[in-house]
Formats: structure tokens, sequence, C-alpha cells
């Protein structure tokens, strides 16, 4: 005959119980750190891979040969210029660059800050990879952050979009492009560009708003 189990036994095998129960607490809670942490430090790598340009060389996209060029002069700090960049400038390169009909470039016209001019020269050091485009969305997403262009963020942004790290850094610290934005912006102010975004199509500067209408004029022209 089974014996009853004492009150001092039941309250035993209850702090036993309440004991493992909140050990399994704690585990699940850790796993489910530890899971949000790694989802957080992949997971902009992969949308970013999964993002990439097609045929992207330098800070152009396109056929040099279309019949319309596009220059975009564009700053980080700009809200309008990340609107652009997120909502309009995928629809407009699949519209236009991979249909063939418009050669796009992207120029950077920086505020004359440390900082700024810190991401304008690793915008350079992206672009020498071929992956500038992937790297300048990270590049608007973070500028308004305090650190969002130092130094050790600028080569977490590399990792995350899978360009060669040690190239990039060695790139980023050499100052091979530190005086590159200056050339920009001589050839902003060359045009006559004060605003950003503005746009050059064919060497006619117009706004975000007169883009479409002005690349189908020319196409219908030729």
């Amino acid at each position: 005959m089974t014996r009853p189990f004492s009150k001092r036994e039941l309250l035993r095998q209850k702090a036993k119980e309440l004991k493992r129960k909140r050990w399994l607490t704690f585990v699940l809670i850790a796993f489910g750190i530890l899971l949000v942490f790694g989802i957080a430090i992949s997971l902009p790598r992969l949308i970013m891979r999964a993002n990439g340009y097609k045929g992207s060389t330098g800070f152009t996209l396109g056929n040099p040969d279309a019949p319309v060029t596009v220059e975009l002069f564009s700053s980080y700090f700009c809200s309008h210029c990340k609107d652009f960049s997120d909502q309009a400038e995928k629809s407009f390169i699949e519209k236009y660059v991979d249909t063939g009909k418009v050669f796009y470039r992207y120029i950077n016209i920086p505020p004359q800050t440390e900082q700024a001019i810190l991401g304008s020269i690793a915008s350079y050091c992206a672009a020498d990879q071929n992956r500038f485009f992937d790297y300048k969305e990270l590049l608007y997403t973070y500028a308004a952050a305090s650190d969002g262009f130092s130094l050790t963020n600028l080569e977490k942004y590399a990792n995350f979009v899978g360009l060669d790290t040690n190239e990039f850094s060695q790139c980023l610290n050499a100052g091979t492009y530190s005086t590159a934005y200056i050339n920009d912006l001589s050839y902003a102010s060359s045009l006559g560009i004060n605003f950003t975004p503005a746009f050059s199509v064919n060497g006619q500067v117009i706004t975000a708003a007169e883009l479409d209408d002005t690349i189908d004029l020319l196409l219908s022209q030729e």
C-alpha cells in the first residue's frame, strides 16, 4: 500500500517543481533573447543582400549608352532625399534603368560636418566594390542617429551588405577619398544646383516631381 505524502514532503515537492519551472522559464527567456539578438544581427545583411542592385558600377546603374542620363544630387541628411530613396527609387530603376532607357548616376552632396564627410568617404569605398546602392540604404536609415556615421558603424554597415570589410576599412582609413566630395560639390555648383534632391536629366536640372514627365518627353523624341 502506497504511503501518503506527508505535508513536509508535499511542500518539498512543490518547491522542487517551482524551482524546475523557474529554471525552464529562465532558459526560455535566455533563448528568446539570443534568438532576437541573432535576428537583429543577421536580418539587415539578409535584407540588403536580397535587395541587391543589378549592374551597379561605382555610383552608376544601367547602360551608359542609354538615350537618357539621369544624375541625382542628394544628401543622406535630407528628409526628401530619404523619401525618394525609400519610396520612389526602386520603381524608377525598374521602369527606366532596368529597361535600358536611362543611365543613372548618384552624386552625394554632404553637409560640411565631420560625420557627413566621413559618410561621403564611406560611399566611395562602397562604390569601389560596386555595392554603393546597397550601402547607401543604411546610410539613409542611420544618418539621423548621433553615432550613425561613426567609423565603427560605417564598418558594420559594410559587413551587413556583404562588402569585403578588410578592403573597406583600409579604404576608409587611408584617406583616399577624403576630399572627393569637393569635386561633387563643385560639379553641382557648376550646374546651378542649390537644393536636394535635384536631378539633371540630359543636362536639364529639375525636381523630383518633374522627373518622370521629363524622361518620358525625351524618350518620345527619340
